[in-house]
Order: structure tokens, then sequence, then C-alpha cells
């Protein structure tokens, strides 16, 4: 123990570098979301190299009033917005979807796994460098022997660690192929072959597409890292317990040739330093046969000695690789149970396990939403006084000046409004597009006068179409914005291009 505090206190530098970064990324891992969309903000806000610098530039404008540098921008952080669109049903259909998978029992490292991780780390590390301190580097000087074992062992350590971990996983997944291969060879009506249906998906919405199928068809749906003859890998096990064997077994070697070594050189000491103590042509020396009869019983008890000491040098060799294969049977263990097999089951996990119901999952996700819409508007709003700043200075047009002076309403909320109306109203496109039903034949009737069609201008009041010009659409309905933007683009004036590029189509 003493040894190891002394180990710690002259490689303090090492050691507070080692400890830094292991909380650096653990700080990253755990908090990764808000740092990533913290510095797309940054990158697009930064003087000079930033993206906004680029895009201000930019002044095209859209048939609905908006730049395509500021679509560009509210585009960017529609990701980030809808990854906490999530209502009930979004967090019923995450549970389902563990249920379905069987990850309903996994949980994934918490910080106290992570902690202990790290520990088993720097216990391997201290334990391999004074294995490897003396054979390192052997033309070097004794400080730079020491930092180089220390080193490998950080390495090897940090492999054994990833490498068991990718082997529990790989155990976890086996165990989940061999539940949907009993259950498909046990069902009544299987298929020839096990072939999962890839666009179940829980981000996508499509997670209750095969309700009505067996269960193992379900699971297989969802099972991750499978191969196409959905049977069991085990690439990572025999990677893993190779580098597990040789690492133990090539440790503890070391250690039995070094205690070897230890052993020889104190006989040796021990023999020269008895040989010194009389000569022959001593006159007070004893008899030969005496002198003999001393060297042989010494020799005896210093190799009883020896034979005793490498006895428990091997014990305790052997004690260490059984702590050392313990140890990588805790990392086995922790990936064994902390490994999802499902492709979406880390999120389903997030969605469901970190709120107490459905209320505060729902609250979480708004407040969230709404963190990434003042983000995207802040960068929005920078973007968008670039852009007057620029058009002023470099655009004569009337309605790009008029555009730029005046971006109240092109707000990242009313974008996202618009991108819905915009879905919707494809959606009414292509429902009106199918072919209608064929009607049974009936008798023929006389025909009525039909009434005079309405004009295109009286089917939206003016005041309506005007609202929608201005992206006022608050308290319209959804059908009356969607007329009034068809009626819009039918109304939009005929730029001079426009027009010659038509008339040149007619000559």
């Amino acid at each position: 123990m003493n040894d190891l505090i002394q180990l710690a206190s002259q490689y303090r530098g090492l050691l507070s570098v080692v400890v830094s970064t292991l909380s650096f990324l653990v700080i990253t891992y755990v908090w990764w979301s808000r740092i990533s969309l913290w510095l797309k903000s940054i990158s697009y806000r930064l003087p000079l190299i930033g993206t906004n610098n680029r895009l201000s530039r930019r002044l095209e404008i859209d048939d609905q009033g908006w730049f395509n540098a500021e679509r560009e921008v509210c585009n960017s952080f529609v990701r980030e917005y809808d990854k906490y669109s999530a209502d009930e049903e979004h967090y019923q259909q995450a549970s389902i979807y563990l249920d379905k998978v069987g990850d309903k029992g996994i949980t994934p490292l918490k910080w106290y796994h992570w902690l202990g991780l790290s520990v088993l780390v720097l216990i391997e590390a201290a334990g391999f460098a004074y294995v490897l301190a003396g054979f390192t580097l052997q033309d070097a000087s004794e400080a730079l022997q020491k930092e180089a074992a220390i080193a490998i062992a950080m390495l090897i350590s940090a492999l054994l660690v990833v490498l068991t971990h990718a082997m529990g996983g790989e155990l976890y997944r086996n165990q989940q192929i061999d539940k949907v291969r009993l259950r498909w060879q046990n069902s009544p009506n299987k298929p020839n072959i096990i072939e999962p249906n890839n666009s179940v998906s829980l981000k996508s919405k499509q997670n209750h597409i095969d309700d009505n199928e067996p269960g193992w068809q379900q699971m297989a749906n969802r099972l991750d890292k499978v191969n196409a003859n959905f049977s069991k890998t085990w690439v990572m096990t025999i990677v893993t317990l190779i580098f597990i064997v040789i690492v133990a077994s090539g440790a503890t070697y070391v250690r039995g040739q070094v205690l070897e070594k230890l052993a020889i050189e104190q006989v040796q000491g021990e023999v020269s330093s008895t040989d010194d103590v009389f000569t022959f042509d001593d006159p007070f020396a004893p008899p030969a046969e005496a002198i003999e009869t001393n060297d042989a019983a010494d020799k005896k008890a210093l190799q009883e000695k020896m034979s005793a000491h490498k006895k428990a040098g091997w014990t305790t060799f052997i004690i260490l690789a059984v702590i050392f294969i313990a140890m990588q049977c805790y990392s086995i263990y922790l990936g064994f149970k902390t490994t999802f097999s499902g492709k979406e089951s880390k999120d389903a996990y997030g969605y469901v396990h970190e709120f107490e119901n459905v209320t505060s999952f729902v609250a979480h996700h708004n407040a969230k939403r709404d963190e990434v819409a003042r983000i995207a508007q802040r960068v929005l709003s920078h973007l968008q006084a670039k852009i007057s700043r620029y058009a002023q200075k470099n655009s004569g047009e009337q309605q790009v000046l008029h555009a730029a002076a005046n971006p109240t309403n092109r707000n990242f909320i009313n974008f996202i409004k618009l991108e819905v109306l915009r879905h919707t109203q494809k959606v009414t496109l292509a429902e009106t597009a199918k072919p209608a039903p064929v009607q049974p034949a009936v008798a023929p009737v006389t025909p009525t006068p039909a009434a005079p069609a309405a004009s295109a201008e009286g089917d939206i009041d003016p005041a309506i179409i005007a609202r929608v010009k201005n992206h006022d659409i608050e308290g319209l309905s959804d059908e009356v914005v969607i007329k009034a933007m068809a009626q819009i683009k039918q109304q939009k004036e005929e730029t001079p291009e426009e027009r010659l590029a038509r008339l040149q189509a007619m000559v």
C-alpha cells in the first residue's frame, strides 16, 4: 500500500490528467445533447467564420416571403426540435417497444458503474506497471521506464474494459437470438426463414404495425446487429477471451521469471558471503570436513528457503491471476446487464424510466422543445440582423429591403407551423388524388342546370388572404389557411423574367 501511495505521489501529474480526462468524458457523455446544441449555435454565430456570415449574403426570397437562408437555419434545428415532440402515446409506445424486444429489465451503465470500471482500470494499470516496469525501454532511465510501463498498462486496461463490455453485450444479444429461434421453431405457422421487418421503428411512429404478428417476429423486427441467417455470433467473445488469456498468462509468466531472477541473485549473494568467511590457509579455520558439512547444511537450508519463497510467490501470482480474471468477469457481467439488444431500446428507456409518470414526461419534453426553440430563434435573429445590414448596402429591390426590415412574423415557431401546414396540405392532396371508387350503375336522371361556380376571389375573404401573406394565422383553421395559400399561389404576379421565358416558349 505504501508503494502505491508513493507511486501515486510520484506520478500525481499523470494521474490528475487521467482523472480529468475521465471526468470530461463522463460529463460530455451525460450532457452531450445540450453541449452539441450549444456548439451548433456558436458555430452559426461566430464572427467572420460563422455560418450566418455566409448565409447573410443570400437574399433569395420564396413565394411565402421567407429568405432561403432563414429556412436553412430553421431546418437545421428542426431535428433537435422534433426529437422532443413527444406526447402520451409516445410514452406508451416506448414502454411497448421494450416489452416487444425483451429489454424491459435492462438498465444502462450508471455513474457508479463507470466509477467501478475506472477503479478497475487504475488497479489493473498499477499491477501491469509493476510487471512491465523493468522490461520496457531497457536502455532508458528508470524514470522513463516507469512512465512507459504506466502508459502501456493504461492502454491494456482500457482495451480490456472495452472488449469485456462488448463481449457481455454479444452474450446478451445471443441469448435474445436464442429466444427468437426457439419460439420460431415452436410456432405452428412458421415461415421458412426469420426475416425481420426493418420498417418497424419507434421514431417514425411505426411501432404498432406488427401488433398482430407473433411475439418472436416482433422481437426479431427490433433486434440490433443480427446477420442474414439470424444466427449467433462469437467474434467479440473469442477475441476477448484470447486477449484475457494472453494478458493473464503473460503477466504471471513475467512475474515468475522475475521471481526466479531474484532467487538466483539471492543464492549467489549468500554463497559468496559464506565462501569469504574462512579460507583453508587460515590457521584458526576449522577442519575441512567441518567446513564441508557446514556448507552442505547451509546450502540445504538455502534451497529449502528458496523453495518456500518460490511456492509463496507462485501462489501469490496465481491469486493475482484469479483476481484479474474475476475483474474481467465483473466487467463482462456489466456488459451483459447494461447493453440493450434493440435498435431503439436505449431511446425507449430514456423516454420511460427517467420519469415518474406521463405528465412529467410531457412537461420535460415541452421544456426541452422550448429550449431548442429559444436557441434556434437566437440564431435566426442573429442571421436576420446580418441580412438587414447586408441588404441595405448591396440590394436595391424593394421586396428584399421590405422583408429584411420586417422579420417579425418570420420566427422559428411560425416556421414550424408552416411546415406542419405544408405537410397537412401534401397529405390532403395525396388523398384527393386517389381514384374515386366505382359507383354502381343507376338509372339516368335528367340533369339540372348547375349553379355558376364561385369565383376564386370569392372563396376566401381578401382580409384573410392578407393575413396569411403576413404569416398571421392565429385563429384560422388549417383548411382556411391551405385555401388561402393556394389562392395566393394562383394570384402571384408574373415577373418580367418569367413572362419573357413564357413568351419565348410560345415562339
